[in-house]
């Protein structure tokens, strides 16, 4: 008997351990009969709560992503006919419809929508869809192929927004989210670093640069174009432009490019305004002072290493009036020193339209100081 009550001591207490357990992991286990406990055994316990704040990338998923767009694109053009080219017949050509995917950030609430220039260039009809799943016709603002920013707007009032960060506060190795439009999935989200900062001269597309880029690993490919590229606070840092691949065509490879939204922001503000970039304009095309250029000029006089070579100059352009003559090396824009051509770019983009700037160059051994006044760079040479 007294072997029996030990037995059945074993027993409950084996039973109340493994309900506690079980109680502990989310189960419920109901004492009323072998059916009951095997279906608590088998039973999953409710997936656990994970507070606001707990997960930083999906918060700011979830505030940035409502404001990140869709974008369709159509244009129509005139396909050749190659028998009629061929047989030199009347054949009549008939319509090519190109249809490219991308994305866009709603911006405000009253429905403007930033963008890649190259997403919606040369369109006929664009087509903006939400997370939502809303659609609206969109009519372009403005565009602008040297800094690939473009603006369109929606007929919509109390739209999802994203905030705007600030760029120029972002650290190589910081979170980076990319939130668009890849290959047609919509309001996908990928996660990397930021890569590096400040790279600048990145070809886009037609032979066109953008000045300055973020870089970054996290996930972009085709359609992400226009989308958003967000830090841990939900803000925007900047708009994905590009991937560099090592193949035409490739696509990610962990290098991908967004335009720094500090710089989105000059740009769209002058886009609402005027609908287009107002940049000031010189008319020369220069080159750094190197190798054997340096060589032939060291020999026939010039004793630094530094300047800018002007390799041609446009006819009719304020360096024309002022003087300038293809083969002077400019040392000095508004008393600072050029060290090449690069900083003759940056020295021009810090002055305003109209406004009086002094060069000083050197010129067949002599340095001579001229006086230019800047004009509106034409659309064609943007």
């Amino acid at each position: 008997m007294k072997k029996l009550i030990s037995y059945m001591l074993v027993f409950v207490l084996g039973f109340a351990a493994c309900a506690y357990v079980l109680q502990r992991m989310g189960y419920t286990i109901n004492v009323g009969g072998k059916e009951s406990v095997m279906q608590a055994l088998t039973r999953r316990p409710a997936p656990p709560v994970v507070a606001k704040g707990q997960n930083p990338i999906a918060d700011a998923a979830a505030a940035v992503g409502p404001a990140v767009v869709n974008i369709d694109t159509v244009a129509e053009r005139q396909a050749p006919n190659p028998f009629g080219e061929m047989f030199g017949l009347p054949i009549p050509s008939g319509k090519q419809i190109l249809a490219v995917k991308g994305s866009g950030v709603v911006i405000s609430k009253d429905g403007y929508i930033l963008t890649n220039n190259h997403v919606i260039a040369g369109a006929d009809r664009v087509t903006v869809t939400l997370k939502d799943g809303r659609t609206f016709k969109a009519r372009l603002i403005g565009r602008d192929g040297r800094t690939d920013v473009a603006v369109l707007k929606v007929n919509a009032t109390n739209l999802p927004f994203a905030r705007l960060g600030d760029s120029d506060t972002v650290r190589v190795g910081d979170w980076a989210i990319a939130i668009g439009n890849p290959l047609g999935l919509e309001n996908t989200v990928t996660v990397g670093v930021i890569s590096a900062t400040k790279r600048t001269n990145l070809p886009v597309v037609e032979g066109k640069k953008i000045e300055e880029a973020i870089q970054t690993d996290a996930a972009i490919n085709r359609g992400n174009s226009g989308g958003a590229l967000a830090n841990v606070n939900g803000e925007v840092i900047g708009i994905n432009t590009a991937i560099y691949s090592t193949e035409p065509g490739q696509g990610n490879i962990g290098i991908g490019f967004a335009i720094p939204i500090n710089s989105a922001k000059s740009a769209v503000k002058q886009l609402i305004e005027k609908g287009k970039i107002v940049r000031p304009y010189l008319g020369v095309i220069v080159a750094d002072l190197t190798g054997d250029l340096a060589a032939w000029y060291e020999q026939n006089g010039y004793k630094s290493e530094k300047g800018a070579v002007v390799w041609q100059v446009q006819p009719g352009s304020p360096a024309a009036k002022a003087g300038l003559m293809q083969g002077d090396i400019i040392t000095e824009i508004n008393r600072k020193k050029v060290g090449g051509a690069e900083d003759v770019t940056n020295a021009i983009q810090k002055c305003k339209v109209r406004q009086a700037i002094r060069i000083s160059i050197w010129r067949a051994g002599k340095t001579r100081l001229l006086g230019a006044k800047l004009a509106e760079m034409p659309q064609e040479m943007e």
